[in-house]
This record gives structure tokens, C-alpha cells and sequence, in this order.
């Protein structure tokens, strides 16, 4: 007849081993399927070290349900085993084990968060405008107003988003960023992209019957293509600062 500290020792390997095989498989997967800013970048990082923390977890519970499944399953006895009273230590162990995962998970996504927001800095700035169903971008240095929104590659991007009517929600999901815009209420971003390319991004929430048309795409290029693109948007007559369009107050 096998120990109880034979049993536990047999449950432990096939955790461990188990464990080792899921966090390889796991750790090197890029869980945000286009990662093109800085800010995808650190969400990625977070996504995937809390999938690798997952692993153990996961099979500490698989492990422990299929090895007592199969080891300790009944033969025909229908009665109730005998009381078995907790351990002081296992529970201390388990509890110190959760406090500290919570914690230090608090701290990475503070520090992570910190991060993402940055300072209140850009390079360059956007006005954003969101109307049932489309969003309008203006670009306040040259007056130019478009319906695509265009920004230099490996710079700091400041957008201000407002709202004409109902809440919308602007998303790009390859920045990793999504921020509402609420009628009344300037919201911001701040963002760096890292990759040129052009990118969909849409409307996160829903704002009417043509929200699944609300679309919108952000062109990502170096900053000499970008100011050679607003020299030829730019309205004739027009240099230096522009007004913002109505309803785009700065955001408190």
C-alpha cells in the first residue's frame, strides 16, 4: 500500500513536469495579435506573464483532480470516507502563496499602467471627433480635417476625443488602446507607434443603428511622408494654428 507522502510526491512530479511543459508552450506567445505601439508592447508583456502564472495554478488543480479520479476512485463502495480534518500548514502555505501572487500582480500592473500613461508630453497632437457614425480628425498645426488619421512612426501621439452626440468608443486594437468619448466631456490618449503600416481600428461601443459602419483607419508613417501628406490636405489660404472644431475643448 502506497504512503499518503508517496502519493503527494507522485502528485508533485506530474504537477512540476507538467508545469515546466505549459509555461514553455505558453511563454513565447504573442497573445495580442498586431503589436504596433508601445503601448501593445507592455499590455503583451502583462497578457503573457499572467498566462505563464496561470499554468501552475491550472495544473495544481488538473493534477490534483485526475490523480485523485484515478488513484483513489471507488470499487463498488458507496459509503462516505472517513472525516479528514485540514492541515494548519497547507492552509498557511496556500494563503501566503495567494496573498503573494495578488500582490505582486497589483505592483506589475500599477508599474505597468504607470508606464502605458507616461507623461503629459507628445510630439504630436491630434483632435479626434466622433458623430453618429463616423469620427473626423483635425490636425490643429495646419487646419487640415480628414477622415483618416495619420501620425508619425516613434513619436509621442497625443489625441483629444470628443463626442457631437451619444458615447462612442475609440479603439485600435493593434495600439492596444481604447479610450470613449463622451458628449460634453474631452477624453485623451497618448500613444507611440513603433511599426509604419496602415491599421483599422473602430467604434468599441455601441452608439446606433450604424454602429457596426463606424470604422475608422489609422496611417502610421515616417514624419517627413506625414508633413508632405498635410502640405497637400491643407485647405488653400491656410498656415499656422487653427481653431478646434466645435466641441473640442481641452479635457480636464
Amino acid at each position: 500500500m502506497i504512503s499518503p507522502r508517496r502519493h503527494a510526491w507522485i502528485a508533485a512530479a506530474a504537477w512540476t513536469v507538467l508545469s515546466i511543459l505549459g509555461i514553455v508552450l505558453v511563454a513565447g506567445i504573442q497573445i495580442i495579435p498586431v503589436i504596433a505601439s508601445r503601448e501593445a508592447e507592455i499590455e503583451n508583456s502583462a497578457f503573457v506573464l499572467l498566462t505563464v502564472i496561470s499554468v501552475p495554478v491550472l495544473m495544481f488543480v488538473v493534477v490534483g483532480l485526475a490523480y485523485s479520479a484515478l488513484r483513489f476512485r471507488a470499487h463498488g463502495d458507496q459509503e462516505d470516507g472517513p472525516p479528514i480534518h485540514g492541515s494548519r500548514g497547507f492552509q498557511t502555505v496556500w494563503l501566503g502563496v495567494s496573498f503573494a501572487l495578488v500582490i505582486g500582480l497589483f505592483g506589475y500592473g500599477a508599474v505597468g499602467l504607470v508606464d502605458i500613461r507616461g507623461a503629459r508630453t507628445s510630439d504630436f497632437e491630434v483632435q479626434v471627433r466622433a458623430e453618429q457614425w463616423a469620427w473626423h480628425f483635425q490636425y490643429p498645426d495646419s487646419g487640415v480635417v480628414s477622415k483618416e488619421l495619420h501620425i508619425p512612426v516613434g513619436e509621442r501621439v497625443h489625441l483629444i476625443i470628443n463626442s457631437d452626440d451619444v458615447i462612442h468608443s475609440f479603439w485600435v486594437p493593434a495600439f492596444g488602446v481604447k479610450q470613449d468619448a463622451v458628449p460634453g466631456h474631452p477624453t485623451q490618449i497618448y500613444l507611440t507607434a513603433t511599426v509604419a503600416g496602415t491599421y483599422p481600428g473602430l467604434c468599441a461601443e455601441l452608439c446606433g443603428f450604424g454602429h457596426t459602419d463606424m470604422r475608422l483607419t489609422v496611417v502610421v508613417t515616417d514624419r517627413s511622408a506625414l508633413e508632405d501628406w498635410l502640405n497637400h490636405e491643407q485647405p488653400p489660404g491656410a498656415g499656422g494654428s487653427q481653431p478646434p472644431p466645435s466641441g473640442s475643448e481641452q479635457p480636464t
